[in-house]
């Protein structure tokens, strides 16, 4: 097939595809799943966020974020305090422990990164991650 004759939404699928098999690898034995490496990642970045915060972020429902919450902190990884605006809302943050992991994660995902992207040097991966930053921040949620 001609690159021509690709549609972008097929590549990006393609792509989606092949970096998940590869992070399943990566995460294999360390007993989470990809959304509770997104949710640890994310929380590493952002700390105090909501549920649903945390599901935009994940690209999980609230309702799958509310399991993958109690899974992390039923594990040690995350721990959860009343919002500081009250409420019923319950605030997440990483723990030592959680970030830990996730810093030992973060640079097996960086290899595997290195390995798929192989065929593009520094310049076209720079080019390719603010491509993909423009076009993910210009879309609608």
């Amino acid at each position: 097939m001609e690159p021509s004759e690709l549609t972008t939404s097929y590549l990006i699928g393609r792509a989606d595809r092949i970096v998940r098999q590869h992070l399943e690898e990566a995460l294999a034995g360390s007993g989470l799943s990809i959304a509770e490496f997104t949710t640890l990642s994310v929380l590493r970045a952002r700390p105090g966020l909501s549920n649903a915060r945390l599901a935009r972020r994940a690209l999980v429902t609230p309702q799958a974020m509310h399991k993958v919450i109690r899974s992390l902190e039923d594990a040690g990884l995350v721990s959860r305090t009343a919002a500081a605006e009250g409420g019923r809302a319950l605030e997440a943050t990483i723990t030592e422990a959680g970030a830990s992991l996730v810093t030992t994660l973060l640079t097996r995902v960086a290899e595997l990164e290195d390995d798929i992207f192989a065929a593009l040097d520094a310049r076209d991966r720079g080019e390719l991650l603010r491509l993909l930053v423009l076009a993910t921040s210009a879309a609608p949620a």
